[in-house]
């Protein structure tokens, strides 16, 4: 690991610890590097604001377990994994999610999970060839933001369905929605 990914951890570490303990909008960037025992300059060595750390937690945490596994896990086991991340990481998330500003996190994982969703229909429409592409693109905003719909709901909740049920009532209706009519 380079030294700039060991600070950039290591800030992202104290950022989520201070955001799930204060909430977003309290969070400053004094406060994060005080308590990273770094100097207030090193942020902005790595990071525009904290707007932008908050992109690369999700980037490096949650779109590793979306992207990263494409080639070789069925989009089923993708989903679970991210479930697992965000009840693991609910606090962090919740306290994201509730913060209603510039950089939304929904549109983050929005964008990313429409992604997957494209991966599933083009497996789909292998078997079968009819989808027309502006089908398919309406699929995946409508299924992408239904999934993004869902998730925050279930965060801010307090995950009280755990993250495997919750992950096999997704992919149920994911299922579902892809039968054949």
């Amino acid at each position: 690991m380079t030294g700039s990914l060991i600070t950039k951890k290591k800030i992202a570490k104290v950022f989520k610890k201070l955001v799930s303990d204060s909430g977003f909008e309290k969070v400053t960037i004094a406060k994060i590097m005080q308590e990273s025992n770094m100097r207030r300059q090193t942020f902005y060595d790595y990071f525009q604001d904290k707007y932008e750390l908050a992109d690369w937690i999700f980037q490096q945490e949650a779109i590793e377990k979306i992207e990263d596994n494409l080639a070789y896990e069925g989009w089923q086991v993708i989903v679970e994994n991210l479930f697992v991340y965000f009840e693991e990481n609910q606090l962090f998330y919740r306290k994201i999610l509730l913060f209603e500003g510039q950089n939304s996190f929904q549109e983050y994982y929005t964008q990313h999970l429409e992604v997957l969703i494209s991966q599933v229909l083009v497996i789909k429409d292998q078997s079968s060839g009819e989808m027309k592409k502006s089908d398919r693109l309406f699929l995946e905003e409508f299924y992408a933001n239904a999934f993004v719909s869902l998730t925050t709901k279930w965060i801010i909740e307090g995950c009280k369905v755990d993250a495997h049920r919750f992950s096999e009532q997704m992919k149920f209706a994911f299922l579902i929605g892809f039968e054949e009519k």
